[in-house]
């Protein structure tokens, strides 16, 4: 038997084909742009997401040789808390605002002093920042409001490809808990505060587990992506959830550490914990009846994008030339620097910052810098500053009492020998890679297979389909050396910088 997983990640759509043991048989990708029309705005054209799911599922089929009556289910995922609004014809109204936008920065201020800041941490269990749905809405109903009336559905970017494989208006659990909009301690849609917003419960779809399923491919999806009609879909998960199934990370005491565009810790709770302080996450999980904690960062593989784009050109050419990837060159030449690069840190705020800080306004930078520093010091010390950040959130699971027996590492950094020894030197802890990088797209088809029944329980696809292939474990020296750095330099760096960013 053969599943299917795609996940809408904010740079591309990765498409995966895997048997039930959990080997990959295909797999394709698709990219797409981001859009910048106005300074801090960040949008993506939804029917450029659907074109680019059926490129990548026609040519995923066509690679694995298989019939598509052979692909028993198809599980979805999707980078979180975008806001897809869609009118009654069923089209997109405007662009897709999706997570990295910061218009709505007031209107987080709004949606405090509406709701209350208690009710907010009682109900979400979240900070409200821009980028998320509830913010979002307010700005459209602020300052676009013939759009704002005009509103059927309000769908999150996964869900608008559901609809497009399905004819079915659905979420799940999962991604619905990070739109602010949602009870995360009872697993639905919080009415108190959508109605205090003004907005329309009849907007929102019915949510439902993950593994759910919830409908199959309409005859006309079918048509245009190569997929039998009737295949049975899952509601899936947000891609963090669907990438800690993809890796493993479904019962208390295991953490993964995810270097993607952004970057995440998370963890899985058998019950609901909450920071008081608003530092880090709570979602609903996409196992059922758990939840997960979360610390995210906003510039995680972004920061090495950003030197890569605007200072390795060479390693550009070289690897489109030689077919070796840009990424595996800087990571050579970074290990030439010693740790802790002769104290140049890096603070990875290119975006603002959430976890910890929560701050917007947080502008990256390099500290420490002498004329011994060279390249690849720099290179070093932006793999260095990714980690310290997500360290920093790691901390704040360790002050809630949350215990961390072991660390997956996940996405594009997970590649990086390099960057997942960095990550065991500066977490002191065992770091695991897993057999299937793009994890999320991975954890969608498995939920796929619990939906259908291929497996019984997530516990037992996890068991059967996740495998180890590296360990790296922290090396006590280097482990002293980024304690020093990270305890008295690093940690202190935000605050003493944060009032002189404009």
């Amino acid at each position: 038997m053969y599943l299917m997983g795609l996940d809408l990640s904010t740079s591309s759509i990765k498409v995966l084909i895997v048997d039930e043991e959990g080997n990959v048989i295909a797999r394709s990708s698709e990219e797409y742009p981001i859009y910048s029309p106005l300074h801090d705005y960040a949008e993506q054209d939804p029917d450029l997401w659907w074109d680019a799911a059926k490129t990548s599922i026609k040519a995923a089929l066509k690679s694995s040789g298989l019939k598509p009556s052979e692909i028993s289910a198809v599980g979805l995922s999707g980078q979180m808390h975008g806001t897809v609004l869609i009118g009654r014809d069923m089209k997109p109204l405007r662009p897709a605002i999706i997570w990295s936008d910061k218009r709505s920065t007031s209107q987080c201020d709004e949606f405090y002093e509406i709701i209350g800041r208690e009710r907010v941490l009682s109900m979400v269990c979240n900070p409200v920042m821009p980028g998320f749905m509830g913010p979002t809405l307010l700005w459209i109903k602020d300052n676009e409001n013939r759009i704002f009336n005009s509103i059927f559905r309000v769908l999150l970017p996964k869900d608008y490809i559901r609809h497009k494989l399905t004819g079915i208006i659905a979420t799940d659990f999962s991604d619905a808990s990070a739109t602010l909009l949602f009870d995360v301690r009872r697993r639905m849609w919080s009415d108190e505060i959508i109605s205090a917003l003004n907005l329309s419960r009849e907007a929102f779809p019915e949510a439902f587990e993950s593994t759910s399923v919830v409908g199959s491919i309409s005859k006309k999806a079918s048509e245009e992506t190569g997929l039998h009609a009737g295949t049975p879909v899952v509601a899936g998960a947000g891609d963090s959830q669907a990438g800690a199934v993809g890796c493993g990370v479904i019962k208390a005491g295991i953490a993964s550490s995810n270097i993607g565009t952004g970057g995440q810790i998370f963890t899985t709770l058998d019950e609901l914990i909450v920071d008081p302080k608003n530092r880090v996450h709570t979602f609903c999980h996409a196992v059922p009846n758990k939840w997960c904690l979360q610390g995210a960062i906003l510039s995680a593989g972004l920061s090495l994008r950003w030197f890569r784009d605007n200072f390795a050109h060479m390693e550009k050419v070289v690897g489109s030339s030689s077919n070796i990837d840009p990424y595996d060159l800087l990571s050579k030449e970074a290990e030439k620097a010693e740790p802790g690069c002769n104290g140049l840190i890096f603070l990875p705020y290119l975006l603002g910052e959430r976890s910890p800080h929560m701050d917007p306004k947080a502008k990256g930078g390099f500290f420490g810098l002498t004329l011994q520093h060279s390249r690849q010091h720099f290179i070093r010390a932006i793999m260095e500053g990714v980690v310290y950040a997500l360290r920093d959130c790691l901390e704040i699971f360790r002050e809630l009492g949350v215990k961390i027996g072991k660390i997956i590492a996940r996405g594009g950094g997970s590649r990086s020998n390099l960057w997942r020894q960095i990550q065991s030197d500066i977490f002191s802890s065992t770091i695991i890679k897993t057999g299937v990088e793009e994890d999320s797209a991975f954890g969608a088809a498995l939920l796929a297979g619990v939906g259908v029944g291929i497996y019984p329980s997530l516990e037992k696809a996890c068991a059967e389909a996740v495998k180890t292939v590296s360990v790296n474990e922290p090396d006590e020296e280097r482990v002293k050396i980024y304690e020093r750095t990270y305890s008295k330099v690093y940690r202190n760096l935000y605050s003493s910088l944060k009032n002189y960013w404009l």
